[in-house]
């Protein structure tokens, strides 16, 4: 699982640390035990991420009052299952899924998060009652919902809350743990719809700056598992790149 979840989709390597301690190299599996949440950072780094990166973490009393400002165009409680959200610059993805405080870092119960895919899967666990109803619409579930971030550190635990939060609703809704094999298929959703990005550029950090010739290999790539595709971010804005 390790494996997948620090895979980028785009450049077919691992996501890059993209930060001040270790600039474009690829996060290695035997460092991840050197990424810390944002609430472990010593202070002086806290604030140079902030003003080098404009790194600021946003407590869920925040997620919650601007979650609940989003509607869905829905019709039923499969449309909204299916309704996609993006989180740019997402960090550690507290708008996404909120097992704990971004910025103190203390966990939160399970029946009082306030992420995006935190309440789709409530909807799904109230809506379905068996394992396999269940992995159908959380699979859903987890396709509809996206974010970018330019430093390495922080996509990983992004893309780690994502699957954990995946296995705290399992867990709680069926008392045990999921099957390996629906894991495994959460985790290259995960490496997909959360992605690294230049977001002033669209393509990876580090990258070449995009011209009129640039060609769709530049852009980040991720997946539109409706239509089964995998399509540029930047062809969403209204740019190129789509196959």
């Amino acid at each position: 699982m390790l494996k997948i979840l620090l895979a980028d989709r785009t450049t077919g390597r691992n996501i890059l640390w993209a930060n001040a301690e270790f600039g474009a190299k690829e996060i290695q599996p035997a460092q991840i035990h050197l990424i810390k949440l944002h609430h472990e950072k010593v202070r002086e780094l806290q604030k140079f991420r902030t003003k080098i990166r404009a790194e600021i973490f946003t407590p869920p009393e925040v997620c919650k009052i601007q979650n609940d400002l989003i509607t869905a165009d829905k019709k039923s409680w499969t449309d909204y299952i299916d309704a996609k959200f993006l989180e740019i610059t997402c960090g550690e993805a507290p708008y996404l899924v909120g097992r704990y405080n971004a910025v103190t870092g203390e966990p939160i119960e399970i029946n009082q998060r306030v992420g995006l895919l935190d309440r789709k899967l409530r909807v799904v666990g109230n809506e379905t009652s068996t394992v396999i109803d269940w992995k159908e619409f959380a699979t859903r579930a987890v396709q509809s919902v996206y974010g970018y971030e330019f430093q390495g550190d922080n996509l990983f635990l992004a893309r780690k809350n994502v699957f954990e939060t995946v296995i705290d609703y399992y867990a709680e809704k069926f008392s045990r743990q999921p099957p390996e094999d629906f894991l495994r298929n959460v985790a290259e959703i995960i490496s997909w719809n959360l992605w690294q990005m230049d977001g002033l550029t669209c393509g990876v950090p580090y990258g070449v700056e995009p011209n009129l010739f640039a060609t769709e290999k530049f852009f980040c790539e991720i997946k539109d598992w409706h239509e089964n595709k995998i399509v540029t971010f930047k062809s969403l804005l209204g740019g190129r790149g789509r196959r």
